[in-house]
């Protein structure tokens, strides 16, 4: 069966699973307006390259580094309209409770929320939830592995238990898989900021996943290496959390819709 075909049968089920992950935002009516959430690989460089054929990644100069499948987990996912504020930070004092939270944070999803990172350079949709129209600064999120109360998660993601990223592929033509429990609390400016109104369709969350597994010399790391304690897997997860960013991408081509058209 074609790489590709069964790389797209993947991202599909893992749509199914974001959808329903996203059913506690999911409430029509009033004047909310239906947005996607993506996700994409691309970055500039990347951009201005040829369409690559193969769904895999390599990282690299050398191309010792082949990555065949990226996942992570992602759960606390908010709009925010002020810059002073952390509404995951408020949502986990409320303890979930989202009526207790600032009008000023917009829930997408708060269940923990598995991402198959596409890793063909283009924009893949992982949610649609309808939002509050308004002016938003930042998309929010934490990297963090499910809770052990997230039973069903846990059940149905056996591989990602305790963890927050999976990564397969090859080091010079070896098999390997890479896990971290990594966390981070994600902040990802938007600039300019956000506007959802009746025109807006799609945001996109960048990852620059080619930077994951780079030394500072920007030669590939073994992830075989990456055991724990050592100064290989510090490396990766620094570069982890790094490599998150947001922009309005109503096109979902992967680029911010302001770079493209000049803003």
């Amino acid at each position: 069966m074609d790489a590709r075909y069964l790389h797209n049968l993947r991202l599909a089920g893992v749509v199914a699973l974001s959808t329903l992950a996203a059913c506690s935002s999911d409430v029509t009516g009033g004047n909310r307006q239906p947005v996607r959430l993506s996700f994409t690989t691309k970055v500039a460089a990347a951009a201005a390259a040829a369409i690559r054929i193969s769904p895999d990644l390599t990282v690299g100069a050398a191309g010792d580094l082949v990555l065949t499948k990226v996942e992570i987990v992602v759960g606390k996912i908010e709009l925010n309209q002020d810059d002073q504020t952390n509404c995951v930070a408020e949502i986990e004092a409320a303890g979930d409770d989202h009526a207790n939270v600032g009008q000023h944070c917009e829930d997408i999803s708060r269940d923990p929320l598995l991402v198959n990172i596409p890793l063909d350079d283009a924009a893949h949709s992982v949610i649609n939830v309808p939002l509050a129209p308004g002016s938003y600064t930042k998309l929010e999120a934490k990297l963090e592995p499910a809770r052990d109360n997230a039973t069903a998660f846990n059940a149905a993601n056996p591989n990602l238990v305790g963890k927050s990223v999976r990564v397969e592929g090859t080091y010079k033509t070896v098999p390997f898989v890479f896990t971290s429990s990594v966390r981070a609390g994600l902040e990802m400016e938007f600039n300019p900021p956000l506007v959802i109104d009746a025109s807006t369709m799609n945001a996109t969350v960048g990852l620059d996943v080619r930077k994951w597994f780079l030394n500072s010399a920007n030669a590939a790391i073994d992830p075989t290496t990456a055991t724990a304690g050592s100064a290989a897997l510090q490396q990766i997860e620094d570069n982890i959390r790094r490599s998150f960013r947001a922009f309005e991408d109503n096109d979902e081509s992967g680029v911010d819709d302001h770079s493209e058209h000049g803003g």
